[in-house]
């Protein structure tokens, strides 16, 4: 995890609230009316707490898992009246159920291969009350073979970043890209770097995966035809499935 330990301060600094201003309230039409008022929601892949945040406010109990320990860092500080625990998507385990859960900005994606995929799916469920409502956003391969591998760079006076692509392979179904982080702390300059690696799974898998796990009732909807507009919304499915 330390790629995602780097790269917390950048990402709780410029991505994480961008992202969720278009992506809540497509969650607010597709996935919140199923969720019980003042229920217990379970973030997998919580990162540093906006989701979270967003949902305490809203008067539910949150709970927020991530396997990088600097995401829950920030996470703490962001969404104070949630609850966090450092641990990966495919392995956690917590007391008590849920009643609803959910898991944004393609944060499945990170898990490569199918198993691990199925992990997650299984150990969201164990962790629902029956009916409970699961949702969750996944990039397809036309996002990857788009601009998702496009070069990046942020330059200010303190920090830089750029972000290289490494491009797509359509056998592997994997993309990959590197990170360059320079930050200026205590007057010195001190740099990292990171390369993280997406993997694309097929419509057929995602369904395969979620019905073994214990979910029915499957709707996936493009992100485009629920007003994610621009490059975050190229490629991108949401999903909702409730637990059987």
């Amino acid at each position: 995890m330390a790629a995602y330990d780097d790269f917390a301060w950048f990402y709780n600094r410029y991505w994480s609230e961008e992202f969720h201003a278009a992506a809540f309230p497509i969650l607010e039409r597709i996935w919140l009316p199923q969720v019980p008022a003042g229920g217990r929601v379970l973030d997998i892949c919580c990162g540093t707490g906006y989701l979270a945040r967003l949902l305490t406010d809203r008067g539910f109990r949150v709970t927020g898992v991530d396997e990088s320990a600097a995401m829950i860092g920030y996470a703490r500080e962001n969404a104070p009246r949630a609850e966090f625990h450092v641990a990966g998507a495919a392995e956690f385990s917590l007391p008590g159920r849920f009643d609803a859960a959910v898991s944004t900005f393609d944060s499945l994606n990170h898990l490569i291969g199918a198993d691990l995929l199925a992990a997650a799916f299984r150990r969201t469920a164990a962790a629902l009350e029956p009916g409970a409502p699961f949702a969750f956003d996944i990039l397809t391969e036309e996002a990857y073979q788009t601009h998702w591998g496009e070069n990046f760079v942020l330059v200010r006076d303190d920090h830089v970043l750029a972000i290289t692509g490494g491009g797509y392979d359509f056998r592997s179904r994997l993309s990959s890209c590197t990170i360059t982080m320079f930050r200026r702390i205590a007057g010195e300059w001190r740099r990292s770097d990171a390369v993280v690696d997406e993997q694309a799974y097929e419509p057929r898998e995602i369904d395969e995966a979620l019905e073994r796990a214990g979910f029915g009732a499957i709707v996936c909807y493009d992100a485009r035809d629920l007003g994610m507009a621009g490059q975050l919304g190229v490629g991108r499915t949401f999903y909702v499935a409730t637990k059987r």
